[in-house]
């Protein structure tokens, strides 16, 4: 099974050139050429400039119709033919019509084992210079394939490259297209949590409302009880945290304890930390430590912004 072959490039093409014209010299024979075939016809790819010479670069013979070069490139062998005229199997071939009775020539092969094409020459008579010169041609069929060798090689490595890259190419694509569904991903878990944040803080005030229906009724009617003065102030404590309004955010709020929670609401409105620790019974060194505290997670540690201000500004 054959593969598409390579181009040959036009350097290798005139060293090529330079090597028919040399050995066209040393021989004295009225052609030398490398020839190429192709599925329905031989190419005489190169021809020398020997005066005598009647073939033409380029020029085109339909193939099997009996040409020393047809028998070479089938065989994959040398061929020496000293006198076509005295020989009955090639008494007839093509090449007679030029009368050019004898021919030397070699297969001219890729690196796979694929036939090329041949390098040969050929002469009106039976030539002792080309038989002489037998090693050189032998030497110029060996650079030639090697030539073959190199120009498949760097067509190799070139198809290696171009794939790479081509592959290359297509993984910048694919990681460019997880790039943006790891966006899109993200975008989508920030409004997935800001929903269930919403659906946190909705629940809290659903839950708060509750509480607030259950325990109101209650204090409505210990309200109309006689109850001493410290009992009024838990059940009035305990109404202001049931207060419609808010003076904090579900997201500060929540990070209260609930005595933080007591004082941060007492200090909205307007209590001093001693009035503060009068009305829940502890010290006002007890206060001014939760004050603390409540400043630290409120972010407010390392500013002077007013405790009392900041809470208010949260007011609906």
């Amino acid at each position: 099974m054959t593969s598409k072959k390579p181009s040959i490039p036009e350097e290798i093409m005139t060293r090529w050139r330079r090597l028919v014209n040399i050995m066209g010299q040393v021989t004295d024979t009225s052609a030398a050429l490398i020839t190429q075939i192709h599925p329905e016809t031989i190419e005489m790819l190169i021809s020398s400039d020997s005066a005598n010479n009647p073939y033409h670069a380029n020029e085109v013979t339909p193939r099997r119709c009996g040409l020393y070069c047809d028998w070479v490139v089938d065989q994959k062998l040398p061929l020496l033919v000293n006198d076509a005229a005295k020989d009955s199997y090639w008494e007839n071939n093509p090449d007679m019509a030029h009368n050019l009775t004898f021919y030397l020539g070699y297969p001219l092969c890729w690196p796979d084992g694929e036939a090329f094409g041949t390098l040969c020459v050929l002469d009106a008579e039976d030539n002792l210079s080309a038989k002489k010169y037998r090693d050189l041609i032998e030497e110029f069929q060996t650079i030639v394939n090697q030539d073959l060798a190199f120009i498949l090689n760097q067509s190799v490595q070139q198809q290696e490259h171009n794939d790479f890259a081509k592959l290359l190419a297509q993984q910048r694509i694919e990681v460019k297209s997880r790039a943006n569904d790891l966006a899109e991903i993200n975008t989508a878990m920030r409004v997935l949590l800001n929903h269930r944040e919403k659906d946190k803080e909705n629940l809290q005030d659903e839950l708060l409302d509750e509480i607030r229906q259950l325990v109101k009724p209650w204090l409505e009617k210990l309200e109309h009880t006689e109850l001493e003065k410290d009992q009024q102030l838990y059940i009035a404590r305990i109404r202001d945290h049931l207060s419609d309004s808010s003076d904090i955010p579900h997201k500060f709020w929540y990070q209260l304890t609930g005595m933080e929670q007591e004082v941060a609401k007492a200090i909205s409105h307007g209590l001093s930390s001693k009035l503060i620790a009068k009305q829940m019974f502890v010290e006002k060194s007890t206060i001014d430590f939760h004050r603390q505290n409540i400043r630290q997670k409120l972010g407010l540690t390392s500013s002077k912004t007013n405790l009392k201000s900041f809470l208010l500004s949260f007011e609906h």
